[in-house]
């Protein structure tokens, strides 16, 4: 069988190929059933970006979950290992990401409008802006480079002018990185964002579409928000290492302060930029996707119950035994189960919100360092996508702004452990109850930051008083570090110490 026309590659992936392509998936950082193993493979559907080399657009049913996946042919000597996906005679199959082809042909389909027929539906092709003609057509890039990080999509940097995003676990509805990126474009003035430049939806036989593709603008920066925390936290353990340069007589937080000031500015910075973006997010009643709502008591209660489910999932699952559990999960689940009432009346803090008369908006949704970038002057917010485990429309509803905080302020806190455990193992001790008292600072200078944004808003966002926001916020803090713990013993369990300690002390903040 030759491997010279496009339905050639697909009957060939369809039978002989098949168990090269199914091994070449379970490979994959963003094959989501890994743990389970993989049993069926199918062809949804597909279409021509090339015929000539070829090259495809698949859409996969792997165990009846939906996967994107661009496929291209080249001489069997020129595919990389990471990329094959099957070979016969002197022809391969691999993964199109890194084929120059492949992306000239989709960035050129974005920019005219095209709209390729599949067999049962179509890949519609678009950009913000009215379509280009043909000669305006993007030229072919020159260095394209994958960015390594990502797990649940993959995404090419090119000609470091745009970066495309494959959304490999498409879901029906319009993406969310797509719909705030537009909004915060279109109807705000909030301008820390990449741009928006293309994406690609499959509409299937019925129109139910699905975005597949994303392409932003490039942002020129020094790295995402984790290295840059990271970096300036080695530095400052550095600097606290060595002798002071001259004799002073203030206290140790007075020296980690003056040592951190530059990274404690940013970290305020940071909460400025989280500010101004809750504020756009809920700047248009027009808009019904956007608009903000009151909160209410019923959502009140649904989200009291959902916090409250995830603390009964840390205190009483017995799934999670053995040998490498953190030595505080019995410390926390004692604590737990013996102070159900305190706990309980803590959790019940977010009935502020309501009683504030706050609303609820759309919001990032999975808010940590990661998903900035620091820029020469400030921070750019990325993937507005939301968890991506979680259902699209649990990550396109509205939810008080206070959750994205508690998400950062849990990145922070990641951040410091993660900075004290990269110390040689007899300062590390040491080195954390330092970092612990930075981590006290930058919160500070995050809520700061944010509260002198958020007045921006028309409308109350978060309780007018600081003890009230910080006493919810801890709250969805606590949410978020129980989900960590439980996402840590399940993938990183030597991670998991650090979530650990983040809820023996957000229970012990319930004693006060």
């Amino acid at each position: 069988m030759s491997l010279s026309s496009p339905s050639h590659v697909v009957d060939f992936l369809c039978d002989p190929g098949r168990g090269a392509l199914r091994s070449f998936l379970v490979r994959q950082r963003w094959f989501a059933g890994k743990a389970r193993g993989l049993e069926t493979v199918a062809i949804e559907d597909w279409t021509i970006l090339d015929a000539a080399r070829p090259v495809l657009l698949l859409l996969l049913q792997l165990d009846g979950e939906r996967y994107y996946v661009p496929v291209a042919v080249c001489p069997a000597d020129q595919a990389a290992p990471a990329d094959l996906i099957a070979g016969h005679e002197d022809r391969a199959i691999v993964d199109a990401h890194e084929n120059p082809g492949f992306i000239r042909l989709l960035l050129e389909a974005m920019a005219t409008h095209r709209e390729l027929r599949a067999r049962h539906g179509r890949f519609v092709c678009r950009s913000p802006g009215p379509a280009a003609s043909g000669e305006d057509s993007e030229a072919v890039p020159r260095v394209i480079v994958r960015i390594t990080a990502e797990q649940s999509n993959t995404s090419v940097v090119v000609d470091r002018t745009l970066i495309l995003k494959s959304i490999r676990r498409p879901q029906p509805g319009v993406n969310p990185d797509v719909e705030i990126l537009g909004f915060l474009a279109s109807r705000t003035d909030f301008r820390h964002i990449p741009p928006l430049r293309g994406w690609i939806d499959y509409v299937d036989g019925q129109g139910n579409g699905a975005t597949v593709a994303v392409l932003q603008g490039f942002v020129d920066n020094v790295g995402d928000g984790w290295r840059y925390a990271l970096a300036g936290l080695d530095a400052l353990c550095d600097a606290l290492e060595s002798p002071p340069v001259r004799e002073s007589v203030s206290s140790p937080e007075d020296r980690i302060a003056s040592l951190a000031a530059p990274l404690i500015r940013d970290v305020r910075t940071l909460g400025v930029v989280t500010g101004g973006l809750h504020a756009a997010l809920s700047s248009d009643p027009q808009e019904p996707a956007f608009r903000p709502e009151p909160v209410t008591y019923e959502d009140v209660g649904r989200w009291c119950a959902r916090i409250a489910r995830e603390l009964e999932e840390v205190a009483f699952d017995t799934t999670a035994t053995g040998t490498a559990l953190p030595p505080g999960l019995d410390m926390i689940r004692e604590t737990l189960r013996g102070s159900g009432g305190r706990i309980d009346s803590a959790v019940g803090s977010v009935g502020v919100l309501g009683s504030a008369r706050t609303h609820k908006i759309r919001v990032h949704g999975d808010y940590h360092l990661g998903q900035v970038l620091k820029t020469t002057d400030g921070f750019v917010v990325l993937d507005f996508e939301g968890e991506p485990a979680r259902a699209l429309e649990e990550r396109t509803g509205k939810y008080p702004p206070v959750r994205d905080v508690a998400g950062m302020l849990r990145s922070l806190s990641y951040a410091v452990h993660t900075a004290a455990a990269r110390r040689p193992v007899e300062k590390r001790a040491e080195t954390l109850r330092r970092l612990v008292a930075w981590e006290r600072l930058a919160r500070h200078a995050f809520f700061e930051g944010y509260e002198a944004a958020i007045k921006d808003s028309p409308l109350r966002l978060v309780p007018a008083s600081s003890e009230e926001l910080a006493r919810v916020c801890a709250v969805f803090e606590l949410e978020k570090a129980c989900y960590e713990l439980r996402y840590e013993l399940g993938n990183r369990p030597d991670w998991a110490p650090i979530p650990t300690d983040g809820i023996l002390q957000l229970l012990e903040s319930t004693r006060r």
